[in-house]
């Protein structure tokens, strides 16, 4: 899998980054961000895009998240040759980044996991309290494994804050400061062997 659980802060073990090893993207836990609004993320609660760097995602960028996580099916009417193993991709994906909330059903006695996290505001302009924001959600049916799926709605106002619904946020991977350091030293070192030999 191309999906690794890594700390927000260095040895903390707060496991609230997922790092998506095929694009280089750093994914904020959904827990983090839940029950915070779009406009109050957007401006800075919990450090999350000032101190951190994390920005939303596109759902472009969401979209190769589920993908690399092998979450294949889109829409509830979607046939898909393998749904089980879809289902297995979106238990990961939520163990991975939480976000879940559950929903008994009376009928089957059986639960739905349902997480939504919103994306980045795709209006003109910056969004104000009322603007309409946009969800990815995933759907998974404990009764029904094969008919689990993935797709995006409208979830409410930018000022609209709920335990339900969170935050898609993403960031660059940032590489340690002694990586860089490193990679520069073997260089200068390489340069240097170079030279000696000519």
């Amino acid at each position: 899998m191309a999906l690794v659980q890594q700390n927000l802060v260095p040895a903390t073990g707060d496991h609230l980054v997922t790092l998506d090893t095929e694009t280089n993207l750093e994914w904020l836990s959904l827990n983090a961000t839940a029950n915070l609004s779009y406009l109050e993320v957007l401006g800075g609660a919990g450090g999350y895009t000032t101190t951190y760097g994390f920005r939303y995602a596109s759902g472009q960028e969401i979209g190769l998240l589920w993908q690399h996580a092998g979450i294949t099916k889109y829409g509830v009417t979607q046939v898909v040759p393998f749904p089980h193993s879809n289902h297995v991709a979106m238990e990961t994906l939520i163990e991975l980044m939480g976000g879940a909330a559950l929903y008994p059903s009376i009928t089957s006695g059986s639960v739905l996991v349902q997480t939504q996290g919103m994306m980045k505001f795709r209006g003109a302009g910056v969004p104000t309290p009322i603007t309409p924001m946009s969800v990815g959600q995933l759907w998974l049916f404990k009764n029904n494994p094969g008919g689990s799926y993935a797709d995006t709605n409208p979830a409410g106002n930018a000022g609209k804050r709920t335990p339900e619904i969170a935050s898609y946020l993403v960031r660059n991977r940032i590489m340690p400061a002694g990586s860089i350091a490193r990679r520069k030293s073997a260089t200068a070192v390489n340069t240097r062997s170079a030279k000696k030999k000519g």
